[in-house]
């Protein structure tokens, strides 16, 4: 008798949700939600409080469509792809996206690798077979810096761009919103690469003169600036296409797009340098055609994926097209500022402390810089996967600390694998570099604290992808300013209290602090210290029950 007064109560509320399941098969806005948990813990945000998700009701839900709930939001974009999917903030399967994160990372990791090729290209076709080697390779020494370096002022467009996306995609923003940002966003780069083209090729001397470049130099360094200010729009579109790809969870595309730029750079530096003899002018024009034709691959990807059919075209609005990704401007800006400043300081008090100090850290510095490419992947990573648990839709921050440790967990095998890695080359490859017996002792000497600052930089770039994607860009910007004060300050005191190989040794263990002190920041600011601090990912209450339709 209980049990058929029981199912009398609960049958009109379950018939009621079984018919709008059913309503919901036709609704052309109705968003497919894959998973047999979070179909079921999306039934019973839906269901009344204390009812069961039935055997009656679990049917139709896992055959097909589901009425829509709080945490899924139907609009054009979930019409774009029926995929479309929101967490409830609790479950998260870790294998499932572990596999998925390595599948995004991997190509990424490739891309960035494929990237300084570019550069050593020229370097290997100039060094090889130009007839003045010598003044031709300083040429590219000296000029590197402004023809490379220049493009890290753009950093916050695909730092932005990557959030704004992933962000739109995740809360189901429409296609319109996000060509309009998209648009804006390749408006900026094309208008700052303007005016980086024009400097470059208007003032070459006086900024080489900055750069201490030696008088019989100059003239080849000129004319390898002015040729290579030309490609500073492919630069710089390219890596804002690039962020709109990897945003969406492609990095397939800008790895085959690299792949075509890098061939057509060794097939004319070989035409240009090896045949023609035009030394670091042919290297110059061979990387220009080159970047021309990764930029126009990867816009081709763009047009073909559809991601420009709603461009605005000749529309200007600053609130809605530029605004966006300005508001990265800052804060991500001065984080290169810093990274910059940091690796510029080593250069210079490394060259300071002798011969072969300079020429050791000229291999551990190089050495360091490909290894910690293998964390570049894990910030992009952040930016992609995190948004969907970190809507306002979302009921709980359970799935978000789970994800956001999952990361973590990536870097740290990350890093401890290149920091491997990089003992290898360190201890052991010493003489592939150099022939020098002082050069590869003081190499060895460093082996230990060049490998702490890998691991420290990679596990920090997992935690920056997050903390970007939680838009806590002013947190980042505080912790980068604190990490430059005490870097600056432990630096000037171990240059007072130690000299030569001694000093060069705890500069590197200054390096891993900085990145160190980085982690322990974010990892308090995310997770919190229990009974102490609250994270940004904190749930007041764990029992907090999922919200239920009106």
């Amino acid at each position: 008798m209980a049990m058929l007064l029981t199912s009398c109560v609960v049958a009109s509320p379950i018939r009621g949700e079984i018919r709008r399941i059913r309503r919901a098969r036709t609704a052309p806005r109705s968003v497919s939600v894959r998973g047999r948990k979070d179909v079921e813990a999306l039934a019973r945000a839906n269901l009344p409080s204390g009812l069961r998700c039935s055997r009656a009701i679990q049917g139709p839900l896992r055959r097909g469509l589901v009425h829509r709930s709080p945490t899924r939001i139907a609009s054009d974009a979930a019409k774009d792809d029926p995929e479309v999917e929101l967490s409830d903030g609790v479950t998260l399967d870790g294998k499932a996206e572990l596999a998925s994160v390595v599948k995004f990372a991997v190509p990424l990791l490739a891309t960035n690798i494929v990237t300084p090729l570019l550069t050593m290209t020229d370097t290997a076709f100039v060094g090889r077979c130009a007839a003045d080697s010598v003044i031709q390779l300083a040429a590219l020494g000296v000029s590197t810096p402004l023809t490379d370096y220049t493009v890290s002022l753009a950093a916050f467009i695909p730092a932005g761009l990557t959030n704004i996306i992933s962000n739109g995609v995740a809360r189901g923003e429409g296609k319109e919103s996000l060509a309009s940002k998209t648009y804006g966003a390749l408006i900026v780069s094309l208008t700052l690469s303007s005016i980086v083209a024009i400097v470059l090729n208007v003032w070459p001397e006086q900024l080489l003169t900055m750069l201490k470049t030696p008088p019989e130099v100059m003239a080849a360094a000129i004319e390898y600036t002015r040729i290579r200010s030309i490609a500073m729009p492919a630069a710089y579109l390219t890596a804002a296409a690039y962020a709109v790809l990897v945003a969406r969870k492609d990095t397939t595309s800008p790895l085959a797009c690299v792949c075509v730029a890098a061939a057509v750079n060794v097939l004319l530096d070989w035409i240009a340098v090896g045949v023609m003899g035009k030394g670091a002018a042919g290297a110059a024009w061979a990387t220009t055609a080159a970047l021309y034709a990764g930029a126009i691959a990867i816009l081709g990807v763009l047009k073909r994926k559809g991601f420009t059919d709603a461009f605005p075209w000749g529309e200007f609005r600053w609130k809605d097209q530029i605004g966006p990704v300005m508001a990265f401007a800052g804060p991500i800006t001065f984080l290169v500022f810093a990274l910059l400043s940091i690796y510029t300081t080593l250069i210079i008090m490394s060259n300071a402390l002798g011969v072969t100090v300079s020429a050791a850290h000229r291999i551990a510095g190089n050495v360091f810089a490909v290894a910690v490419l293998c964390g570049d992947p894990l910030i992009q990573a952040g930016q992609a996967f995190m948004p969907r648990y970190l809507l306002p839709a979302v009921p709980k921050r359970v799935a978000a600390r789970k994800m956001a440790g999952l990361l973590q967990r990536v870097g740290l095998f990350t890093g401890f694998s290149a920091s491997i890695a990089c003992a290898s080359v360190c201890l052991l490859g010493g003489w592939a570099f150099t022939r020098d017996a002082a050069v590869v002792a003081q190499l060895r000497a460093v082996a230990v604290p060049v490998c702490a600052a890998v691991v420290t930089n990679i596990v920090s770039k997992s935690m920056y992808g997050v903390t970007v994607a939680a838009k806590q860009l002013g947190f980042l910007a505080a912790i980068t300013g604190v990490g430059l004060v005490g870097f600056a300050g432990s630096l000037w005191w171990f240059k007072h209290n130690l000299v030569g190989s001694e000093l060069y040794y705890w500069m590197w263990w200054v390096v891993a602090g900085y990145y160190g002190l980085a982690i322990a920041a974010i990892q308090v600011r995310s997770f919190g210290v229990p009974g102490i601090v609250k994270g940004s990912f904190h749930d007041d209450r764990k029992d907090t029950p999922a919200p239920a339709t009106a």
